[in-house]
């Protein structure tokens, strides 16, 4: 049902002049002053300033240039980024793009360009490019120039659509706002991670007097005790997954899908306060966290578990160390052996050397760190929900379920 006012057309009637497929010059091996974009270049918040690459300048260079305005889809890539859209706003001079994408101008009498860009943005338009891609790969589908002509469009009034184009830009900039804030933070943690945990700055005591004295290297394996507990029967216990995101129900992690084996008999148990880790990495981040979620979880046997010696070693600390410390970098570095894959099994981790100050030293340290990860927390959290609203308020002011006052 067509809201009233509003029409269903095509994107082909919108657009002025034509869609054309971009160039892909020879690359320099020195800054000319000209750029193409790369297949990355594209994101869902405009184009990515680190994924462009100088190139040899010339005549079909100086045509594929992008003017202030034009608008771009990734006409060929991987089927979850297939159909992705930017509007370019001058963010490099004299950039081109490449045959992978196309380009159009908006009829600036026929449509808003700025609803255009969030109508292309949509999940409708999404889904509707990835479910016209095509390609022998799965890994790597395309788009045609008639896929594009023909997306369709419901469009309000003129009146209307700069209205929801100013409604939504509102959230755009809330969203746009705490990224910022948030990427200042994790900055922070990360300065104050490199003072910290390198004795760089010495933190204040319970008595306000600055801890001294040498820091102690010692074995991982001092710190920590193995666990080998197994489960004895089927479904004993929840299945945890160990992930970038933190510890979570596997059912939750995979949106509701369990993944684990038929049969959980003989997984490794995760009592409440360990660690697990899967061993195996292909970017050397093996994700270490800590069972905050039940009284006991069960991993695969791909995840060793283990527990923190408190009288040695603070667990915060020592997880912060594992998943974002120099040491640990340093040292899954040296363990890969050929191939895209780092294999950190426990009896190698015990191995590494780690330089802690006393206890009471890195208490207050965890402290400290905590307090900036809570913080990182809160604006994550705040963003997300930022995200999901304005996704709920597009799906309502694109469809015409809510009406804006013009």
């Amino acid at each position: 049902m067509v809201p009233n006012g509003w029409k269903k057309t095509h994107l082909k009637c919108v657009i002025s002049g034509t869609i054309k497929n971009g160039y892909s010059p020879l690359p320099a091996s020195t800054t000319t002053g000209y750029w193409v974009l790369s297949l990355g270049a594209l994101t869902d918040h405009g184009i990515n300033p680190l994924e462009i690459k100088p190139v040899v300048v010339d005549e079909k260079v100086k045509q594929a240039l992008l003017s202030d305005g034009d608008f771009l889809i990734s006409r060929s890539n991987t089927p979850d980024k297939v159909g992705r859209s930017i509007r370019f706003k001058n963010e490099v001079q004299n950039c081109s793009y490449p045959d992978l994408m196309m380009r159009f101008c908006v009829d600036t009498q026929k449509a808003d360009p700025n609803f255009i860009e969030i109508k292309l943005k949509s999940t409708e338009v999404r889904q509707y490019y990835k479910s016209c891609a095509a390609g022998s790969s799965s890994s790597m589908v395309k788009i045609n120039k008639a896929v594009v002509e023909n997306t369709p469009l419901l469009l309000p009034s003129f009146p209307e659509q700069k209205k929801i184009a100013q409604v939504l830009s509102t959230w755009d900039r809330a969203i746009s706002t705490t990224e910022q804030l948030l990427a200042n933070s994790q900055q922070q943690k990360k300065a104050l991670m490199q003072q910290l945990l390198t004795g760089k700055k010495r933190l204040l005591d319970n008595h306000g007097v600055r801890f001294s004295g040498e820091w102690r290297k010692v074995k991982v394996r001092d710190l920590i005790i193995q666990h080998s507990e197994k489960t004895d029967r089927n479904n004993q216990y929840p299945v945890l997954t160990s992930s970038r995101q933190g510890m979570l129900f596997q059912k939750d992690y995979y949106n509701g899908r369990d993944v684990a084996s038929e049969d959980t008999t003989g997984y490794n148990v995760v009592p409440f306060g360990y660690f697990t880790y899967r061993h195996m990495s292909d970017d050397l981040n093996f994700s270490f966290n800590i069972n905050e979620l039940c009284e006991k979880g069960i991993v695969s046997t791909l995840y060793p578990v283990f527990k923190a010696k408190e009288e040695e070693i603070t667990p915060y600390l020592l997880r912060l160390i594992l998943n974002e410390g120099r040491e640990f970098k340093h040292f899954s570095l040296a363990q890969k052996q050929g191939g895209s894959r780092t294999y950190m099994y426990l009896s190698k981790l015990q191995e590494l050397k780690l330089n802690i100050p006393r206890l009471e030293e890195q208490q207050r340290i965890a402290a400290v760190l905590s307090t900036s990860e809570q913080e990182i927390n809160a604006l994550q959290q705040k963003l997300d929900a930022l995200k999901q609203e304005k996704k709920a308020l597009m799906q309502q002011l694109l469809t015409g379920k809510k009406r804006v006052i013009v």
